[in-house]
């Protein structure tokens, strides 16, 4: 048994699938099968149930995946304290930033505080995140997730979505759009497991609507470009489009009828040293001081101090 067949195990249980978890982990859907099978063989019991919907857990499962976890923040402790006792001068932070928050990469660089700390920033979908703050590739990630134990959670400030499209066919006394409009229109949205998507899909079935979904894309690059240059729209936050909206090249209109919101969160170990947890306080009062929110954001860290 080593680190790598656990942390691919619990990363299929929390993906509910294997197709899903290769592609958080980005490794090959076999290679992460033959793992997960050895795994298995060592421990002489079956740990997941495949079916059509993916992978559920045996009881052999439940009882292991309490221990995995335990296994990667034990492993993610040890990282820390030696990193604690290698630790120079200047503190380096590794941030983990989900892809439709991007936009907060320049800022985190841009920082006051980078005199004192350096700021690391890796882009990944909150699986992948949670996988590296439990393994101690990471020290906090900024994604739209929460955490569960042993990981903490800091909700910074929830937003709502908008459809964010070409700017030609907008009047300037358009600002919103009801849920029931986006059904005509070609909609380009990320997969299935992304959270916009899923509050999306959420909203639409409790409406019973049905939307025209022209192209569905894994990468935020593409899906950007499609919107750019192609005509199409998407759902999105406000700040994931900020520039091209403030350039003119894109239009943004929210969606009302019913309003979906996404929240925004801090997710870090709770093992963290009282000094890096500082920073983390930090990171959470840049965001809300500098990002480009919307002025209908709602600032969540104010809300839990009342």
């Amino acid at each position: 048994m080593d680190v790598r067949q656990i942390r691919d195990f619990v990363a299929v249980v929390r993906c509910s699938s294997f197709a899903a978890a290769s592609r958080s982990l980005r490794v090959s859907q076999p290679g992460l099968g033959y793992q997960v099978k050895q795994l298995e063989e060592e421990l002489q019991v079956r740990l997941l149930q495949r079916h059509a919907r993916g992978v559920s857990l045996t009881r052999a499962g439940e009882a292991f995946m309490d221990h995995a976890e335990s296994i990667l923040a034990a492993i993610n402790n040890a990282k820390l304290a030696m990193a604690a006792i290698a630790n120079d001068d200047r503190r380096t932070i590794r941030v983990g930033l989900a892809p439709s928050l991007q936009a907060l990469g320049p800022l985190l660089l841009a920082s006051p505080h980078q005199n004192a700390t350096k700021i690391w920033l890796k882009e990944a979908y909150s699986p992948e995140l949670h996988e590296g703050l439990l393994g101690g590739d990471l020290d906090i990630a900024i994604c739209l997730s929460v955490g569960k134990p042993p990981l903490r959670t800091i909700p910074i400030y929830s937003e709502p979505l908008y459809v964010v499209g070409p700017r030609v066919d907008i009047s300037p006394q358009r600002k919103r759009v009801t849920l029931a409009e986006l059904a005509a229109l070609p909609l380009v949205l990320g997969c299935r497991a992304r959270t916009p998507r899923r509050l999306l899909d959420d909203a639409v079935a409790a409406a019973g609507i049905k939307l025209t979904i022209d192209q569905e894309v894994e990468s935020q690059a593409l899906l950007r470009s499609l919107v750019l240059h192609s005509g199409r729209y998407t759902i999105a936050p406000y700040g994931a489009f900020a520039e091209e909206i403030g350039n003119k090249l894109l239009s943004a209109r929210r969606i009302v009828g019913p309003e979906i919101r996404q929240a925004v969160n801090a997710i870090y170990p709770a093992s963290l040293p009282a000094s890096m947890e500082r920073s983390v306080g930090q990171i959470v009062q840049l965001i809300l001081n500098e990002a480009p929110l919307p002025p209908d954001a709602i600032n969540l860290v104010s809300m839990a101090a009342e």
